[in-house]
């Protein structure tokens, strides 16, 4: 079984599409890449045409009708806000911007200077997703005037999600879509009996001396997925600001946790669940993350626990 593997940049990150295929994996690869760009046409909130940003420009209008995909993205973040208690909230779309993360994150870097000069004051908390409505039917979601979405991590999950599930379906025998080192796998790998995925520590990334912490995924017929949420690597005016807002303050969260890595059956799962990990206390999100039936490794500024090892170690 040949191996296929197509590198490119979306979604503001380095993405590829790996498929083993005894016939044209090639195709399949490629396909994948342009259902990515599909989907960021869509979903994408640094994109000014896309269909996210005109659904929110017409928040408070009453319902508007949105494609299949937008309605999936804003289906599955409704099921994230509410298992997640609302700590997984897409809609900070206003706090996010008054960080500075107001653009593609290469952008917000490039001008990291300017940003570092201005000050940050952030706007009032939002509600949720409660008064948000999604009509499954009529295929419409209704936004109130004050909410703006953002995706988030989630659109990366839930991508991943479907274009495994459509290459799968089309034929391909094994596929990983990662999408800026958030990873969704179906099938098998080749001759491999599994996939195996390694957890970067973001706190020391150059560190080689260190055993990386590795997760196996036997996925025969179905798909498994592993995201991570991190304080650490996207930061920008000087280093003093991150992406990740509470939004039980509406302010940029200042966490025990620098990093919490999440894997399950879903890429949309781990994603929110990982963000809402990093908003909890250590111990709190380990119970939470235990409770879900969720693999984990958290991480303090000096200690890491992992549910690969059941110990508490630096």
């Amino acid at each position: 079984m040949s191996l296929e593997v197509e590198s490119f940049r979306a979604m503001g990150a380095a993405c590829s599409i790996s498929v083993f295929d005894a016939g044209d994996g090639r195709a399949l690869a490629e396909l994948g890449r342009t259902r990515v760009a599909l989907l960021e046409q869509s979903w994408s909130r640094f994109r000014e045409d896309s269909e996210l940003n005109r659904l929110n420009a017409r928040a408070g209008t009453g319902p508007v009708e949105v494609s299949a995909d937008l309605l999936t993205l804003l289906w599955h973040m409704q099921r994230a806000w509410v298992l997640t208690d609302g700590l997984f909230d897409p809609t900070l779309l206003a706090a996010i911007r008054a960080t500075g993360y107001d653009a593609d994150f290469a952008a917000v870097i490039a001008r990291d200077a300017v940003a570092g000069a201005i000050a940050w004051g952030a706007p009032q908390r939002s509600r949720g997703m409660a008064d948000i409505v999604i009509d499954i039917a009529a295929s419409t979601v209704a936004l109130p005037a004050d909410i703006g979405i953002d995706p988030g991590a989630i659109g990366k999950g839930l991508a991943g999600d479907l274009i495994v599930d459509e290459l799968m379906g089309a034929g391909a025998g094994g596929v990983l879509v990662d999408l800026g080192g958030d990873i969704v796998v179906g099938g098998r790998p080749g001759s491999d009996e599994a996939w195996v995925i390694a957890i970067e520590d973001e706190r020391d990334p150059d560190n080689d001396a260190r055993e990386p912490m590795l997760v196996t995924f036997d996925v025969d017929g179905s798909t498994a997925a592993i995201a991570t949420s991190s304080t650490l690597y996207r930061r920008w005016a000087g280093g003093t600001r991150h992406h990740v807002i509470d939004p039980r303050t509406g302010q940029m969260a200042d966490p025990e946790l620098v990093q919490a890595t999440v894997w399950c059956a879903a890429g949309w799962l781990a994603e929110a669940s990982a963000t809402a990990a990093m908003l909890m206390e250590r111990e709190q999100a380990i119970d939470w993350l235990q409770a879900h039936e969720l693999g984990y490794t958290v991480m303090t500024a000096d200690a890491v626990v992992s549910s690969l090892q059941g110990v508490l170690h630096g």
